[in-house]
C-alpha cells in the first residue's frame, strides 16, 4: 500500500475541503475550555510586546524554526512550499517585518481559497513539542463565521498534519468564540478538527503570539497520542463570503517545552 504523505493529507483536507464534510459543532464555554485544553497549553492570545515579555523565559536557543526567507523555494529553485488553490488568485508575499525583525507571510484574499504546504521530517514532538508563532489580521472576511457552511471564512489558519490522516487546523475566526471546535472530518479520507484560538474584529494590525502544546492538544481532540508529525499548511480564505481579507504570519517554531 501506497504511503500517504503530508501533500497528500493536506490536499485532501482542504482542496476536498470542509464544505463536503459533515460538520460536528461542539460549542465549548470559556469556563469549560480547561476540559479541552490543558491551561498551562492554552494560546496566549496576548499583544506581541506582552507576549514576548511573558514568553521569553520560556524560548530556547535550539528550536526547530520553518521560516520564510527562501519561500517558496529554495536557494537551488527546488520548490519547498506547495501552492494549492481551490479558487481565486493567490497573493501572497514574504516581506520584512519592522516590529519582528525576521521575515513573515503576507496574504491576501480577493473572494478566494488558497494555502501553501510544506512536508517536515524529523521534528519530535517529545522533545520539541510546543508549536509557536505570531500572526496579525488586517481585514477579516466580511461576515465570515466558522460555524456555519455558507461562512466558513478566516484571515489565517495553521495546519498541522500527522502520520494517518489527521489534522489540526488552528484558526483565528472572525466571530467564534475562542475554544470553539468542530469536526471536520471527511469519512474513509481524512480526520480533521478545527480549534478557534482568537475571535473577533476588535484587534486588527496587531500582533499576537501563539504557543500549543501539540502532544496535549491533540490527545484531547482526538482520545489518544499524537503520531508523528508531517507537515505544516498555512491557509486564507474568503470565496464563501465573497469578501476580501488580509493577515500576516510568523516563521513558525517547534520548541523545548
Amino acid at each position: 500500500m501506497m504511503k500517504k504523505t503530508a501533500a497528500y493529507l493536506l490536499t485532501t483536507a482542504i482542496i476536498l475541503g470542509t464544505a463536503c464534510a459533515k460538520e460536528k459543532p461542539v460549542t465549548i464555554s470559556t469556563e469549560n475550555v480547561k476540559t479541552l485544553i490543558p491551561e498551562q497549553t492554552v494560546a496566549k492570545n496576548l499583544p506581541l510586546e506582552k507576549a514576548a515579555a511573558e514568553t521569553a523565559p520560556k524560548l530556547k536557543s535550539n528550536n526547530i524554526v520553518i521560516g520564510y526567507k527562501d519561500f517558496p523555494k529554495d536557494e537551488e529553485g527546488k520548490e519547498i512550499w506547495v501552492k494549492k488553490v481551490k479558487t481565486g488568485k493567490p497573493d501572497v508575499t514574504v516581506v520584512e517585518d519592522a516590529d519582528l525583525k525576521t521575515h513573515v507571510l503576507n496574504l491576501k484574499s480577493d473572494e478566494a481559497s488558497y494555502y501553501y504546504q510544506k512536508e517536515v521530517e524529523n521534528i519530535d514532538l517529545d522533545s520539541h513539542g510546543v508549536v509557536s508563532w505570531k500572526w496579525k489580521v488586517s481585514q477579516h472576511p466580511k461576515g465570515g463565521d466558522v460555524r456555519k457552511g455558507r461562512t466558513d471564512d478566516q484571515a489565517i489558519q495553521v495546519l498541522l498534519a500527522f502520520e494517518g490522516k489527521y489534522i489540526i487546523s488552528y484558526i483565528w475566526d472572525p466571530a467564534a468564540p475562542v475554544g470553539y471546535t468542530k469536526d471536520s472530518s471527511i469519512p474513509f479520507l481524512v480526520a480533521q478538527k478545527v480549534i478557534v484560538l482568537q475571535s473577533g474584529e476588535d484587534k486588527l494590525d496587531e500582533w499576537f503570539e501563539i504557543r500549543r502544546d501539540v502532544k496535549a492538544d491533540f490527545k484531547k481532540l482526538y482520545g489518544k497520542d499524537a503520531p508523528e508529525l508531517k507537515g505544516v499548511a498555512i491557509q486564507i480564505n474568503s470565496q464563501h463570503t465573497d469578501s476580501k481579507c488580509e493577515s500576516f504570519l510568523s516563521p513558525i517554531s517547534f520548541e523545548r517545552k
